[in-house]
């Protein structure tokens, strides 16, 4: 059976260093405290994850430390046995860290809520994450 998808693109910028946002994807504890979802991951390329409650699971395809993340990605929404692939470029902009994401293989009949998704789930608990604590 072939599955139309789309691929979703976008970019954040976060109050952090580079090395502190790769941290937070990469750490069971630290990704389960900003999402406040259960988290498990083995850190090492071929090592599998779920994030948010187990609803994305799949295995890191690649790693570079502070840098980039590719994930082998799929949800329990998506097709049985569908994987698409999640690419996090992080890069050091004057505010702290710009992250690039493209979201790709996404099936076209989840790319709506997962758009929206993406910012509820992840950008707007990292954001407020790494927000200056006020003095």
């Amino acid at each position: 059976m072939r599955i139309q998808t789309e691929n979703i693109y976008q970019v954040i910028e976060v109050n952090a260093a580079p090395a502190e946002v790769y941290k937070v994807f990469t750490d069971e504890k630290l990704h389960a405290e900003f999402t406040g979802k259960a988290t498990s991951l083995e850190l090492k390329e071929g090592g599998e994850f779920s994030f948010c409650n187990g609803n994305h699971t799949g295995y890191f395809l690649k790693l570079i430390q502070n840098k980039t993340l590719v994930l082998v990605w799929t949800h329990k929404k998506f097709p049985r046995n569908y994987y698409s692939t999640v690419h996090l470029q992080l890069e050091k902009c004057d505010h702290g860290t710009r992250i690039s994401m493209n979201h790709i293989g996404v099936p076209t009949s989840c790319d709506g809520w997962l758009t929206e998704a993406w910012h509820k789930t992840y950008w707007e608990p990292l954001a407020a994450y790494f927000e200056p604590v006020a003095s």
